[in-house]
């Protein structure tokens, strides 16, 4: 393939030593043993179900994800962890557990509504009824129009179009092509992606969410000031699929009770409305809150072996908390669960590497990094002083998964060139597999962010897109179905043997230069 013989020529460029990058040292024996325990006595897929079927969504700071995380904490010690244990990172919000609902359309004929609510929404003290009115708030500037209207008031917020009719069928799932993974192999601006697209950084990353988080909050104060009954939302997705998130306040008493609906029912109760024919809808909501919003994540180990560089770390990680329609399956259970078999499979192939290995399970990336940032700031240091702790010397590099069950084709430079010939050299064993794409791009979204924010090698690996973006990511059909079991456990393979050859190295994975600290630290 012409990937293949364009990163041997690149490789053949990078320098080393006046002469040809070194060629890392590859364990075969350990390699195959990998192949053998992660292929054909795979687990995988039991503590993948196992969690999703048992334990169900995992929003932060739940009951749910509490009672996850002492299972996994367990789980970690049956397969011989070292040190397993939850470790807190802080405080954030309250903790919001669904206890039941209902959502129904009455009039002019009865339809019960596909729906489901929003995360952080208040109990409805009972069943709400009326009739809804159309709104249309998108920011400051729409207050006006409905300021002291609005008291006591069922509200659809927007209007949707009606869609172009096109066939539901057809197969979603998407694997990238070989043109496609050639793009990201040439790119050259670990900002800008073959569309033009790209993350700079955590810090400019995190402007933008905090300025999108307070633009909502701003819309969400202005319908409980004026006194909003229930709040009801379509559904981004089509074909009753619906995407579910959460309110923009962590505080119950901050918030009216919120709904999403189909996007199709939602459409025809606007288009009855628009008819001037009376539409009525039944809501409840029952609701249980916990104040205690101390956040934690998950963390185990294989202990290094060797005297003078146990102390040096190689991490592992994936966010462990979900919203909340579905069981979390895809987002971000099956990152977590392949990385947990990663170093299972080491575990029991009686792996000894050189380093520690530790594998963190991350709360509060739905909502901010939350678990993984207040990791790095406990560790290793802080993202806008950059003030570093002794720890910050002696981290290799972090590995993240979270992109759905797709295979890994890859990883993500993030703008870490010098190590790219390390990585040529552990992934081309998988290149049978697919999983031979190095590309210099960024890539945000998820926890290895925090890592990179405060100038460690924080890597995300390229995965098949599968119907994750499309269909699943924050739906209700993020569900164990949703997993392809192949995929789960080649990923948990290769991820266990660029952990294991990252550890057994002679160096650290080399870095690039630290982060400028932020205006005013």
């Amino acid at each position: 393939m012409i990937r293949k013989f364009a990163v041997i020529f690149l490789l053949c460029l990078l320098p080393f030593s006046g002469i040809a990058a070194a060629q890392e040292r590859v364990d075969q024996k350990v390699l195959a043993d990998i192949k053998t325990e992660g292929f054909q006595h795979s687990q995988i897929m039991d503590t993948l179900g196992y969690l999703t079927d048992v334990f169900g969504p995992r929003l932060t700071n739940s009951q749910n994800l509490k009672n996850a995380k002492e299972w996994m904490r367990g789980r970690m010690t049956a397969f011989g962890f070292d040190n397993a244990h939850i470790e807190p990172w802080g405080t954030w919000g309250q903790g919001w557990n669904l206890e039941r609902f209902s959502a129904e359309m009455t009039a002019p004929t009865y339809d019960r509504l596909i729906a489901y609510p929003l995360a952080w929404s208040p109990g409805t003290n009972g069943v709400i009824s009326g009739q809804p009115m159309i709104v249309s708030v998108r920011s400051s500037a729409d207050f006006e129009k409905y300021r002291g209207k609005l008291k006591g008031a069922i509200v659809l917020n927007g209007r949707v179009d009606l869609p172009t009719p096109k066939s539901r069928g057809g197969d979603p799932i998407k694997r990238y092509s070989d043109k496609e993974l050639e793009e990201q192999v040439v790119a050259t601006d670990p900002t800008k992606d073959p569309e033009g697209n790209g993350t700079v950084s955590y810090q400019d990353e995190e402007k933008d969410w905090l300025a999108s988080l307070a633009r909502g909050a701003e819309i969400n104060k202005f319908f409980k000031d004026e006194g909003v009954a229930a709040l009801i939302s379509p559904s981004r997705r089509p074909n009753g699929v619906l995407a579910v998130q959460g309110n923009y306040e962590p505080d119950v008493a901050k918030n009216v009770p919120g709904f999403v609906v189909s996007r199709e029912q939602y459409a025809r109760m606007m288009r009855l409305i628009d008819r001037k024919v009376p539409v009525n809808v039944e809501l409840s909501l029952q609701v249980r809150t916990d104040p205690d919003g101390t956040g934690s994540d998950v963390v185990g180990e294989i202990t290094g072996s060797d005297p003078k560089l146990k102390d040096q770390v190689v991490m592992l990680g994936g966010h462990f908390d979900s919203w909340h329609s579905g069981t979390g399956a895809a987002d971000n259970a099956a990152g977590c669960i392949a990385v947990v078999e990663a170093l299972r499979i080491l575990k029991a192939i009686g792996a000894k590497p050189r380093r520690t290995i530790r594998v963190a399970l991350w709360d509060g990336e739905e909502q901010d990094y939350y678990g993984s940032m207040g990791y790095v700031k406990k560790h290793f240091g802080d993202p806008f002083s950059i003030k570093l702790l002794p720890e910050h010397d002696k981290l290799s590099a972090y590995y993240n998964l979270d992109n759905g069950s797709g295979r890994i084709r890859g990883i993500y430079l993030q703008g870490n060139e010098a190590a790219r010939s390390i990585f040529m050299d552990y992934l081309r064993p998988f290149d049978y597999l697919g999983a031979s794409t190095i590309s210099i791009l960024n890539t945000g979204g998820t926890d290895h962010m925090a890592f990179d924010a405060v100038g460690l090698p924080g890597f995300q690996f390229i995965q098949d897109p599968l119907d994750y973006e499309s269909r699943v990511h924050h739906t209700n059909l993020d569900v164990l179905e949703s997993i392809n079991e192949d995929d789960m456990k080649v990923n948990a393979v290769i991820i266990a043997f660029v952990a294991y050859e990252t550890a057994m190295r002679d160096d650290m994975i080399p870095r690039k230069q630290l982060p400028k600290p932020a205006a005013g630290n």
